[in-house]
């Protein structure tokens, strides 16, 4: 867990504000929305804080929350932990690399939601 809040904490810094609303905007016109195991509210929108924040109440969930007790794969609380800060972080460093206009994220994207 070290590890990963060691990666959380070294995210770069957030893009403009103008750039995380035109991402959001084009990203809701395709109906993007990664598949996270527990609720991430305005993800579009997220900020390096905001995903900092995330992850504390993530790691602050009991084993007894309904939250975690609702995933019905994975039957360890701090595995599903591990997988949802995981996966949320790998969909955040795409989603900053969309912001940026990284031309491989957006062939990501494209490929899931446009080509097929």
């Amino acid at each position: 867990m070290d590890k990963l809040l060691e990666k959380y904490k070294n995210l770069n810094p957030d893009s403009s504000i103008a750039k995380i609303e035109k991402t959001a905007q084009d990203l809701k016109r395709r109906q993007y929305m990664p598949p996270f195991i527990l609720e991430v509210k305005d993800f579009l929108h997220m900020t390096k804080e905001k995903m900092l924040e995330e992850y504390k109440r993530v790691m602050d969930l009991s084993s007894e929350d309904n939250e975690l007790k609702s995933v019905i794969s994975i039957e360890d609380p701090n595995d599903i932990k591990i997988k949802h800060l995981t996966t949320l972080l790998n969909q955040y460093l795409l989603l900053c690399g969309l912001r940026e206009g990284d031309p491989n994220s957006w062939d990501i994207i494209n490929e899931l939601y446009e080509d097929d």
